[in-house]
Order: C-alpha cells, then sequence, then structure tokens
C-alpha cells in the first residue's frame, strides 16, 4: 500500500480590500472548488497580472536597449522595497541613485536622457522592469537556527 502525499497547501490571509476587488469580480466562497471560488479568482488576476507585465518588457517594445535594460535592473538590488509611487517615478529614482550616473557613462549612456526615457515608459513596463529586478535580486531567505 502506498501512501499519497498531501499536497502543500499555501494559506494566506488576503486584505480585505483585495478580498473586495475579487467579490466584484464574481468570486465567491465555494467548498466544492468551482469556477468562482476565491483561489481560482486569485489565481487568473494573478496570471492576467503576470501576462501584462511578461508583454510589456521595454526591450521589446522598443523601448529601450539591452544594455539600458539590464543597467536599471541591476540598479534596483531591493526592488521588493519600492512603492507604486516609485515604480510611478521610476526615472526620476534612478537619479538618486549613487552609481546610476557612472554607471550609464560606462555603457556610454548620457544619465538624464536615459532617466527621461525610462520615466516616459508605461507604467507596465516600469513595472516589468522592476519585476525583472526582483527575479534578479531576490530577497535573502530568512536566517533559521539550528535546534
Amino acid at each position: 500500500m502506498t501512501r499519497s502525499r498531501a499536497a502543500k497547501r499555501l494559506i494566506i490571509t488576503l486584505p480585505p480590500e483585495v478580498i473586495h476587488r475579487l467579490r466584484n469580480r464574481g468570486a465567491r466562497s465555494d467548498k466544492k472548488h468551482g469556477p468562482y471560488n476565491f483561489t481560482r479568482q486569485l489565481t487568473r488576476a494573478l496570471a492576467f497580472f503576470e501576462s501584462v507585465v511578461l508583454r510589456s518588457d521595454p526591450t521589446t517594445t522598443g523601448a529601450l536597449s539591452e544594455p539600458a535594460y539590464d543597467l536599471v535592473v541591476d540598479l534596483l538590488p531591493e526592488p521588493h522595497r519600492l512603492e507604486t509611487f516609485h515604480i510611478h517615478c521610476l526615472g526620476e529614482y534612478l537619479l538618486e541613485l549613487p552609481d546610476f550616473a557612472a554607471r550609464a557613462r560606462g555603457i556610454g549612456l548620457q544619465p538624464e536622457e536615459l532617466a527621461k526615457t525610462v520615466g516616459r515608459l508605461t507604467f507596465a513596463e516600469k513595472l516589468h522592469l522592476v519585476d525583472a529586478a526582483q527575479l534578479r535580486h531576490p530577497p535573502r531567505p530568512p536566517r533559521t537556527r539550528n535546534r
């Protein structure tokens, strides 16, 4: 007789505003796991979000060159700390980073022009850059104590 492993499930608490937005989209509590249960609707919303981010790569849209893209992503070592405001003002935020100007000049770009170019990107393109930075610079896992 073989034992089946229980599926590892993640249980998260959603803030009320997220629950409200999901309910507005038709989500509801459904123990039978129908198409409108919270898990499926949240999964669907995340899939839509991810598709927007993936399709908004500024190198694909032609808004940024590969070297400029790599520079911006490299300069965001803690992207998980950025708020919506920082993403909206990403060009100006880059100008505040200590290494931005020197590194931009190092790849033959003018820092002010690159910041303006990033500032003109759509919000989705800026979000793509922050998401790419989070993939490149994931937060370190917390230390665990040996018992």
